[in-house]
Order: structure tokens, then C-alpha cells, then sequence
């Protein structure tokens, strides 16, 4: 329920043109979304990890930049397909919160 308001929040406000988003600083990359990315997504995904076990080069996860770019990839397989982070272990609420994060922190 409370994802399903915070989602809300993040509707756009007056259509698609100048949109603004209510929960932005809720979900900052600074106190959310950097701590996702390294705990779920930067032993393959960051530009300094020893082995990418053949993540592709372009996906990287470093800067908000990198997520901003990748956003739509990032949707695709770790919200809808779940089949990243190879093996699982999104907790559910961090996956609520990483849908919130792409619609309203980037």
C-alpha cells in the first residue's frame, strides 16, 4: 500500500510535457539509489570490478549517469523479468523501492 501512494506521488502532474515527481528526494540516488547498485549490481556492473563474469561494457552502474542510460534495460530485467541480479535476491521491498527510484529519482 505504501509503494502503491509513493507511486502515485510520482504520477506527472499537468501530462507527459514538464512533469514533476513528489517523491524525487525520497528516492535520491544519493541516500537510495547509489546503495541499490552496489549491493545488488556492481560486483558485474561496476567499470572497477575484477571479474564482470561478461557483463557487457556499456552496462555499467557507477554514476547515476550510467543508471539514467540503462534505465529501461534496468526495468526490463530486474523489475519485470527478474532475472537480474543472476540468481535472485532483490528483497521485494527494495524491488518496490527500485520502481519508485526509476520513475522518481532520476
Amino acid at each position: 500500500m505504501v509503494v502503491l501512494l509513493a507511486l502515485a506521488a510520482c504520477a506527472p502532474e499537468g501530462g507527459d510535457s514538464g512533469a514533476t515527481c513528489n517523491a524525487a528526494d525520497t528516492y535520491s540516488w544519493e541516500n537510495w539509489g547509489e546503495g541499490f547498485f552496489v549491493t545488488y549490481c556492481n560486483a558485474c556492473h561496476a567499470a572497477s570490478s575484477p571479474n564482470r563474469f561478461g557483463a557487457p561494457v556499456a552496462a555499467r552502474f557507477d554514476t547515476l549517469d550510467e543508471v539514467r542510460d540503462q534505465r529501461d534495460l534496468i526495468e526490463a530485467l530486474v523489475i519485470e523479468a527478474q532475472t537480474m541480479p543472476v540468481g535472485g535476491g532483490v528483497r521485494p521491498e527494495d524491488l518496490d523501492g527500485l520502481e519508485v527510484f526509476l520513475a522518481c529519482g532520476l
